[in-house]
């Protein structure tokens, strides 16, 4: 039986094991890049498992503690990523294995929700994760945006704004589902120059901080790739769209990646353009308690809710409901309402589908009228969105 160790907590034995084996399973990154995410690893960011053969590192994983906004409350997430294992160890279940132990480590540390990006869905889904989050994609022509004209102040990222930008940022995703919030390591991994990354924020002329884009000229194909922006309002959007105009000399394509809730093209007089869509993020519930009591009810009331969890035995089970201004959940021996599995309950609490969307899909058993249960649930699916990659 492997030994499974939290190799963060004892950085100097095991860094040239760590290092070796993430630099042979992610060649995107270098070995400069992982010594750097050693040095900044700290067991209150972060929590490194790995599983040992001997003194051999067959396989690890990296959990990094992130906060995420849900239904306006800040839950404490953990991300899964950095799943690497040797090659000799690879298809005997040592992976699934360790990460079964990291979702224990998860829960042990008050995580509601995990998120990850999947190198397969199926993988995954099969130790509870359930895909939750889109990306899409616009790509025109630039001269679609000759229309536009700049109605406040575009400046640069600096020293003196960055406070700014990051309670602007913070202030925005409150009003989504599932964004992460960033501390100043993370927007440095996100506006990096390494990445040939820029930034501007827009200001009105009252001087607020109204938005912000981070782009990218990519020069070989000669396209503006706008790799995240946010806007307050349609002021906002017109004036950041007027900036990316001002680039017609140096680009022909604008390339935008953004969320299902953006209404960018409804703002072109033309909004015919190369158009996809990208399954992204997978998420986890880690405590259905608690992921049941932040979610916001539409009335009050009392019901009972069956959560089939095949991977957490905490999470299994029947839970009574009771709403009343405050949700309150407890376990319950009483018969459920209805009954449906934890891996699409998750893409209801974080509102990626409705429990109308779950009953279409026939993913629901109904122990009583199934009228009187949609009742308590939100009716459209909310604006889920998530901006970072770990």
């Amino acid at each position: 039986m492997n030994k499974i160790i939290k190799i963060n907590e004892n950085k100097s034995i095991y860094e040239n094991r760590f290092i070796d084996l993430m630099t042979y399973c992610f060649k995107m990154c270098t070995e400069e890049d992982f010594k750097t995410d050693w040095n900044l690893s700290t067991p209150e960011r972060e929590t490194i498992l790995g599983s040992f053969d001997g003194e051999v590192l067959a396989s690890c994983i990296t959990i990094p503690y992130r906060q995420i906004y849900v239904d306006g409350k800040c839950l404490k997430m953990a991300g899964l990523g950095g799943v690497a294992t040797a090659s000799t160890y690879r298809s005997g279940g040592i992976c699934s294995n360790l990460i079964k132990e990291g979702i224990k480590v998860m829960y042990e540390q008050g995580a509601v929700y995990s998120l990850l990006a999947p190198f397969s869905y199926e993988f995954y889904q099969k130790l509870g994760w359930k895909w939750c989050y889109n990306n899409l994609t616009y790509t025109f022509e630039i001269d679609k945006l000759k229309k536009f004209r700049n109605e406040g102040y575009i400046e640069y990222l600096s020293e003196t704004n960055r406070l700014e930008l990051n309670n602007y940022y913070e202030g925005y995703i409150q009003g989504l589902n599932g964004s992460c919030i960033r501390d100043k390591h993370h927007w440095e991994r996100r506006i990096s120059r390494k990445l040939d990354y820029y930034t501007v924020l827009y200001r009105n002329t009252e001087g607020k901080i109204q938005g912000y884009m981070i782009y990218k000229l990519i020069h070989a194909t000669l396209t503006f790739e706008v790799v995240e922006m946010q806007y307050s309002n349609m002021s906002t959007l017109r004036s950041l769209l007027n900036y990316i105009s001002t680039h017609s000399a140096q680009v022909f394509n604008v390339q935008m990646n953004v969320k299902e809730h953006d209404l960018i093209l409804d703002v072109l007089s033309n909004p015919r353009c190369n158009a996809s869509i990208q399954s992204y993020m997978m998420a986890k519930i880690i405590d259905v308690q608690k992921a049941l009591e932040a979610y916001n009810f539409v009335k009050n009331g009392t019901f009972v809710i069956g959560v089939k969890d095949d991977i957490c035995e905490w999470n299994d089970g029947c839970f009574e409901i009771n709403i009343n201004k405050e949700v309150t959940v407890s376990k319950t021996d009483k018969q459920a309402d209805f009954v449906l599995d934890i891996r699409d309950l998750a893409q209801v609490l974080i509102g990626f589908r409705t429990l109308l969307d779950l009953d279409t899909l026939e993913k629901i058993q109904w122990n009583q009228t199934s009228e009187s249960m949609k009742s308590f649930f939100k009716t459209e699916r909310s604006k889920v969105a998530l901006y970072d990659y770990f």
